[in-house]
């Protein structure tokens, strides 16, 4: 067990986070915030600053202060709040109903200059891809394009039609990813109006027939994409060094040799890759694990597989510096903090599991 040291290095400032939680049933309320000292990995028992119906995955503008916010039932919404940095209080400036239904994700797409700002949704129930421009307010503006998947994959249950489920911009074009026709799509998108476009150059991504790709993290040179599947408990690594031509290279099992994914009915989730590029994070829903690879030119070795801390680790994130994971337990409502070995990239829990209703996101302030 880490135990983080009782004193706190001169001039630490910690920072501000968001936590997005699921408020059906007996979960959260809305958004919360609180301060992570990344110094000793301590987090502050969230508040709650906002309440809404299911803000479920959540995004900050890299540069202003807005955050963005899907809402899952009972309509599909999209809602912008400014906040402050100092109390993380939140206003709400505007919000948008989302054609479609199903909201999981979204993404800020940003190029830095003003007025050249949008947000991308995906759409998990409908199978659609949404996008919005962000006005020079940081209000949301009318709905600039609406994208409509088609195809299904042959696990019956799961993949009868398109099931978009994350959403990556990468500078230039927004990578899609959908679970239910077993492919990452690539769309080019203008800034200024917020529209999507096919990516023509850019081929897609093709996964194991049922394999149900959810997310995906990529090298910080943009070689290598590495696919979560969570219909059959794989990571799938592509190289992407020329897009017309993109090769697979590996696909490897998020469980160890002893774990039957059958049998633990497990649903892998979040990735993220070690801004190192020499580690890579997954999470396991049913094994309730993080799991750790070794990163070695693209290819991946697991190299360890530790309790989560709780049940159904729908989400997890590093914290800006790297040192700390933070990982989202939603039905145990915990989020549990690990101290992360730069050196080998294994991870150790700490002392620090904090209560938080159905936990389901979480972004900090940079």
């Amino acid at each position: 067990m880490y135990t983080p040291s009782c004193s706190l290095p001169t001039g630490t400032v910690p920072l501000r986070c968001f936590v997005g939680t699921y408020t059906d049933q007996t979960g959260g309320r809305g958004i919360y915030t609180g301060k992570f000292d990344v110094e000793r990995g301590i987090l502050e028992k969230p508040l709650l600053v906002a309440e809404c119906d299911n803000p479920t995955f959540l995004a900050l503008h890299p540069s202003k202060p807005y955050l963005y916010a899907i809402g899952k039932f009972p309509t599909g919404m999209l809602r912008v709040f400014q906040y402050d940095q100092q109390n993380g209080y939140l206003v709400l400036l505007n919000e948008q109903e989302l054609p479609g239904f199903g909201p999981c994700h979204l993404v800020v797409c940003s190029s830095g200059k003003s007025n050249a700002d949008a947000v991308v949704v995906a759409n998990y129930g409908s199978g659609n891809v949404v996008s919005f421009p962000i006005l020079a307010d940081g209000k949301i503006g009318k709905v600039a394009s609406d994208m409509v998947h088609a195809g299904s994959g042959p696990n019956t249950a799961r993949q009868q039609t398109p099931h978009v489920h994350g959403v990556y911009f990468d500078g230039t074009a927004v990578a899609v990813v959908d679970l239910g026709i077993d492919k990452v799509l690539y769309y080019h998108i203008d800034l200024v109006t917020a529209r999507l476009s096919p990516a023509v150059d850019d081929v897609p991504l093709s996964l194991q027939a049922g394999a149900g790709p959810r997310h995906l993290a990529v090298s910080q040179d943009k070689q290598f994409v590495y696919v979560v599947n969570e219909l059959n408990s794989t990571v799938s690594v592509f190289d992407r060094s020329v897009p017309a031509l993109p090769r697979h290279l590996q696909s490897i099992s998020t469980l160890t040799d002893d774990k039957d994914v059958a049998v633990l009915q497990n649903f892998p989730a979040e990735i993220e890759l070690h801004p190192n590029g020499r580690f890579l994070y997954v999470s396991n829903r049913g094994d309730d694990s993080i799991v750790v690879f070794a990163v070695d030119d693209g290819r991946l070795t697991l190299i360890q597989n530790i309790s989560s801390g709780g049940t159904t680790p729908r989400f997890f994130c590093l914290d800006p510096t790297a040192r700390f994971l933070l990982a989202c337990n939603q039905e145990t409502g915990k989020i549990c903090v690990f101290a992360v070995n730069q050196e080998t990239g294994i991870l150790t829990q700490t002392e620090q599991c904090i209560d938080v209703p159905k936990p389901a996101c979480v972004v900090f302030v940079r």
